[in-house]
């Protein structure tokens, strides 16, 4: 076992799965226990830490790479990056894993949904402008079904489908790809970020004025109806 200023790693049980390796390493760097611009351990030392092959050391390293979370020295070693300036939306929902509680959770998720405002708005407006017949015969049928739902997880699941439907009549691929990573976000950060998104629905009246709004092509009052329902419930966190 190797042990840093307050690291601890594990040797890997099942050798076949390389992406525990990957894990490890990114939950020490997003939990900033390696500050940037310190070096990972070296390929040897983490593949004996590990007891794994240096092959399966070096594609985790390079994943780690590609996310943005490190880069390699001149020295040819794994260099801690600053994430936060260097990673994509991709490392969202590995945030939220890593989120501490407290503060820093309650600061992760208020960043949440102040994006999901500012997307969530424009993908309103333009499934109400795009949107082809059978998306908007969708979003009817899921609101429908929201007002009836046996449960909580159940009215939840209608809510991503909702918002799938949205993003498939808005037709952004940017947009769509943020989308993902917010829900993965969200799932990451478990009950409590689910319970802000039902207590919307239910304040939004199941979404049915907004669908109503999107089936008319009346983009401006959908996009208007988002943007309040969204700001509120960022407020309300907030409060």
């Amino acid at each position: 076992m190797l042990s840093g200023p307050t690291v601890v790693l594990r040797a890997i049980q099942d050798r076949s799965l390389g992406d525990q390796v990957f894990d490890q390493l990114a939950a020490e760097i997003m939990s900033e226990r390696y500050a940037a611009g310190s070096a990972l351990p070296a390929e040897r030392t983490l593949a004996e830490v590990f007891q794994v092959n240096r092959h399966v050391v070096r594609e985790a390293l390079k994943r780690l790479e590609q996310l943005g979370l490190t880069t390699t020295s001149r020295t040819g070693r794994a260099e801690v990056s600053d994430f936060k300036r260097t990673a994509g939306l991709e490392v969202l929902a590995m945030m939220a894993e890593h989120a501490h509680g407290g503060e820093e959770a309650t600061r992760y998720l208020l960043s949440v949904l102040e994006m999901r405002a500012l997307i969530g708005a424009d993908v309103v407006r333009l499934c109400a402008l795009r949107a082809n017949p059978q998306v908007r015969t969708g979003l009817q049928d899921v609101a429908r079904a929201m007002r009836s739902a046996p449960s909580d997880e159940a009215l939840f699941a209608l809510e991503v489908r909702f918002w799938e439907l949205l993003h498939e009549g808005a037709d952004n691929i940017a947009y769509r790809l943020a989308f993902n990573s917010l829900l993965k976000g969200a799932y990451a950060m478990g009950p409590g970020a689910v319970q802000w998104s039902i207590a919307e629905i239910k304040n939004s009246d199941y979404r049915r004025p907004l669908v109503q709004a999107i089936a008319e092509g009346r983009a401006d009052d959908a996009e208007s109806m988002t943007r309040k329902l969204m700001r509120d419930a960022i407020e309300a966190f907030r409060g």
